[in-house]
């Protein structure tokens, strides 16, 4: 009994697997986003000197991770059998609303990562990329 348990576990899990491996890549840039939002968060709190613990680690990032992915694997799944249908009749894009909800929670972390940074350095690092692309574009037109 124990080893048919085992297998029909064993089974679903790599069910489940293979139909959320088209998104294996975007699962792993939005739980990626959320690690270096948590590091760049340690380090704004270390710089600061405030209180770091692993409680208050272990209790923003865990539950953070899971609501992300989980989120994108729903969208993932309502995309499959709803909404990629209806998109694909407007924008030839598979999968694009779970390819918008993710790219939004990047940009959330990506957001939270530059509010860390600009709380220690005081300057943002998103407007000094702002400024380089803007120069890198007047060089561009002086070239021409």
């Amino acid at each position: 009994m124990k080893d048919i348990i085992i297998y029909y576990l064993a089974t679903f899990l790599k069910v489940i697997t293979v139909f959320f491996s088209p998104i294996s890549g975007i699962i792993i840039l939005v739980a990626l986003s959320t690690i270096l939002d948590t590091i760049a968060g340690l380090w704004k709190a270390n710089k600061l000197k405030e209180d770091i613990t692993s409680k208050k680690i272990r209790f923003g990032l865990v539950p953070k991770l899971v609501s992300y992915v989980g989120a994108i694997m729903l969208v993932y799944a309502s995309d499959v059998f709803i909404i990629n249908d209806l998109t694909m009749l407007a924008v030839d894009v598979d999968y694009i609303s779970t390819k918008f909800i993710a790219l939004a929670m990047i940009s959330i972390e990506i957001k939270s990562i530059d509010e860390s940074y600009k709380s220690v350095k005081g300057c943002s690092f998103i407007d000094k990329i702002k400024a380089i692309i803007i120069k890198a574009k007047d060089v561009k037109k002086m070239l021409k």
